[in-house]
């Protein structure tokens, strides 16, 4: 199950909104509560005014209607709906009580009760009841309503502009981080030549000249590599022609005039050194190559080429106990010849090199290879395939891997308990 991979610009979109909203929503209750708050301040000081009115005259069992303001001495004269709202009247000095009816939390209230009690200046007890029915807001103004109703309203409105700011403001930030997004992933070896693009903001300037730095550092230490492994091996090339040529003269000479044992012994190892500098050579050279190097296609005999490998590398079988079965089917076909060469070379030279005694098999079926070496000895077995990263399967696994990857030829090894198989289709 692929695990998904947070993205930084979500987040940080997520967050502002989750922050935008939080705040909205909190300035939309402080708003309710402050509105809610002054209505109340403003009637408990009104209902003050009314009960230090000059000339008010309130007596027992004789309550005063003024301004719409219920105004007793006692709190059994006001109206029965003032009982039926406050269980209990107010005993504290400017107590302030309010009762709300409404349908449910959201709705304007559809009655709301208010009482307050208080002295006056000549220090008379005095009860101060109001009530609103109905729709208030109506009476106020043309039609049904509440102020309430544009609190959300305005609460709503300023999420949605802040949501398209910070999109806005996203899509500016994004933007450059983009681009330098799409940079990186273009940059090559030409394109690392030109200094780096304007991103807009220092942070990602630098970033992107930081990237470049780097990404030139490796570039430049892979140029020498690479000219260093072509000036090698196009160095190598005369000694080891010289060493091949003299070997041959050798061989020649001793025809006529035969040498020892001993030293027929040397002249083979010189011979057999000879080979593998010249495959180690060849593998450099093409290891260094450019991806891009286009390769002349011939006309192969598929057949031919694998028993040439097979006859020029029996010498790493000198003073081995190995039997190699070797099938092979007629096959004309089209192809690298050079690549082909060589990853067959690097083929029957791994199991060559790779088994001491028992049984090496390389058969060849259309466009099809299979090479699969077989020790007799198990420890030997094992020792080849511990050391699988040296010369015979170091260099030569990334070659061939390299040019079966590059000339889409199906390419796959296996390691069983006494050897190796590998199979290639050069169709």
């Amino acid at each position: 199950m692929m695990k998904l991979r947070p993205s930084l610009r979500l987040y940080f979109l997520g967050a502002m909104l989750f922050l935008g909203v939080s705040m909205a929503i909190t300035f939309s209750a402080l708003t309710v509560n402050y509105f809610v708050e002054g209505m109340d301040s403003v009637l408990r000081g009104t209902m003050v005014e009314v009960a230090d009115t000059e000339g008010l005259e309130v007596q027992d069992g004789k309550p005063v209607m003024l301004l719409g303001f219920h105004v007793a001495s006692r709190w059994q004269d006001l109206p029965a709906e003032a009982s039926e709202s406050f269980s209990v009247p107010p005993t504290e000095m400017f107590e302030f009580n309010k009762h709300i009816i409404k349908e449910d939390i959201f709705s304007p209230p559809n009655e709301v009760h208010f009482v307050m009690v208080m002295k006056t200046k000549e220090d008379k007890l005095l009860y101060i009841y109001k009530s609103f029915k109905g729709d208030l807001h109506a009476r106020l103004s043309d039609g049904p309503g509440s102020q309430f109703v544009w609190i959300p309203v305005f609460g709503l409105s300023g999420i949605v502009v802040f949501a398209l700011l910070l999109i806005m403001v996203m899509r500016r930030v994004a933007s450059p981080v983009e681009a330098l997004r799409d940079w990186a992933k273009s940059l090559n070896a030409e394109s690392l030549q030109q200094p780096p693009p304007e991103f807009k903001y220092k942070e990602l300037n630098t970033l992107a000249r930081i990237v470049h730095n780097s990404l030139n550092s490796v570039q430049e230490s892979l140029d020498r590599e690479h000219e260093f492994l072509r000036n090698a091996s196009h160095e190598l090339r005369t000694p080891i022609a010289v060493i091949r040529t003299n070997v041959e003269l050798l061989n020649k000479i001793n025809s006529k005039s035969p040498m020892t044992a001993k030293q027929q012994q040397v002249i083979e190892r010189i011979e057999r050194a000879g080979f593998t500098m010249t495959h180690l050579t060849e593998t450099l050279l093409w290891l260094s190559r450019d991806e891009s190097l286009s390769l002349t296609l011939e006309r192969v005999r598929l057949d031919e080429l694998l028993k040439q490998t097979v006859e020029d590398l029996s010498y790493l079988l000198r003073g081995k106990s190995v039997t190699v079965e070797l099938e092979t089917s007629e096959l004309q076909v089209e192809l690298a010849a050079t690549a082909c060469r060589i990853v067959l070379a690097n083929l029957v030279r791994n199991a060559f090199q790779h088994t001491d005694s028992g049984v090496v098999t390389i058969s060849q079926q259309q466009g099809q290879v299979v090479i699969r070496n077989v020790n007799d000895d198990v420890d030997t077995a094992v020792l080849g395939s511990s050391n699988i990263n040296d010369l015979g399967f170091g260099l030569g696994v990334k070659l061939t891997d390299k040019l079966t990857a590059r000339f889409n030829w199906q390419h796959k090894r296996e390691i069983e308990s006494s050897g190796h198989r590998v199979t290639v289709n050069f169709d």
